[in-house]
């Protein structure tokens, strides 16, 4: 490991720079070991002494839009305005550390095609907690954030994770409001979130033209856990 805190913080800084609301890096070797991680066969191309760069991007509530994405009949993945920013800000990130002489690539947000878990890999990178409402809350941003990663090829000192539980003193109201009863003092329930955010995604809004003879349909991602979450972070954007 490249003991450097002074390039992994010329790192996070410059990631800033180029768009991020925050940064932080954590390493492959120790997000590969959470539990969620450990289901999953190892992601393709990512190995244990790389490291992965974490870029978080503010959601604000006055920005819905940043999360809606365009779905259209026969494919479950859509892509968000909020998600292309993310992308940009890692492309851009990915050509400056090449300048920088080191080999890194953008990570895609799903598991299944060699992504990361990305709460988990925030949690590792310094930038939050994973709270009650199972969202990642960020010191600054509370529940309104969103992440991308980008893998490094050199293992650099990662950050230190943070000492912050705001679900510890408070009631909990996410626990209450989800439509589809996903959250209770239980935890949280994967399918059943699922299963109402496919609903959804199927009832959304039709466009005026489709795309390639298909149905298109604007999808308004539920956000009803996240703007109950009543710690707001420091920040106001």
């Amino acid at each position: 490991m490249i003991n450097n805190t002074d390039q992994r913080e010329k790192i996070i800084q410059k990631a800033i720079e180029l768009g991020a609301d925050d940064a932080g890096v954590c390493l492959a070797a120790e997000l590969l070991e959470v539990s969620t991680h450990r289901k999953f066969s190892l992601p393709e191309g990512i190995k244990k002494q790389h490291a992965i760069i974490v870029i978080a991007l503010n959601h604000p509530a006055g920005r819905l839009e940043l999360d809606y994405f365009l779905k259209h009949e026969g494919f479950r993945f859509g892509n968000s305005e909020g998600n292309r920013l993310l992308k940009s800000i890692s492309d851009s990130l990915g050509q400056w550390l090449s300048k920088e002489g080191l080999v890194s690539r953008d990570l895609h947000y799903y598991v299944e095609m060699g992504g990361v878990f990305l709460k988990e890999a925030a949690v590792l990178a310094g930038l939050g907690f994973i709270g009650k409402n199972n969202l990642l809350i960020h010191p600054g941003y509370g529940a309104r954030i969103r992440f991308r990663a980008h893998l490094v090829e050199t293992p650099f000192t990662p950050s230190t994770p943070l000492d912050f539980d705001p679900c510890r003193e408070c009631e909990q109201p996410c626990l209450d409001v989800c439509p589809a009863k996903a959250l209770d003092k239980e935890g949280y329930h994967h399918d059943t979130c699922l299963v109402y955010m496919d609903r959804q995604a199927a009832e959304s809004p039709l466009m005026p033209s489709g795309h390639n003879g298909h149905v298109l349909r604007e999808v308004r991602s539920c956000r009803i856990c996240e703007f109950a979450c009543s710690y707001q972070g420091t920040l106001e954007r």
